[in-house]
């Protein structure tokens, strides 16, 4: 009965720290990338390449803001946005395995129809 009580605790953890992310945005890179590796199990070599794409991901989408605030064109700047998440999803398509990938766009799916516009 300990045993079990043990394993629920990092899930417990998870949760938490899950529902801390969602009200804080945007979230620290390598918060993040721990959170996924350890929704997602991922091996030393995914995480470290995650964090890398993560941190990328995030710089680039700071410059698509900054850049596109003074333009004032929401159109370019969802063009650019979307364009920067198919290119995050690919590079993720080649870090994950098939499974991981599953687990991650079902997560994301349930985060955007259960937690409004981000």
């Amino acid at each position: 009965m300990k045993t079990t009580s043990f394993r629920l605790l990092p899930l417990a953890l998870l949760f938490a720290v899950v529902s801390q992310a969602q009200t804080l945005q945007p979230q620290n890179p390598t918060d993040m990338t721990r959170e996924m590796s350890a929704r997602l199990r991922l091996n030393e070599g995914q995480y470290v390449r995650l964090l890398t794409l993560n941190r990328t991901r995030q710089t680039r989408q700071r410059e698509i803001e900054q850049s596109t605030s003074t333009q004032k064109d929401p159109a370019m700047r969802n063009s650019q946005l979307s364009e920067l998440q198919t290119q995050y999803d690919q590079e993720c398509s080649r870090i994950m395995s098939p499974s991981q990938l599953s687990q991650l766009q079902q997560s994301e799916n349930q985060g955007t129809t259960s937690g409004g516009n981000g």
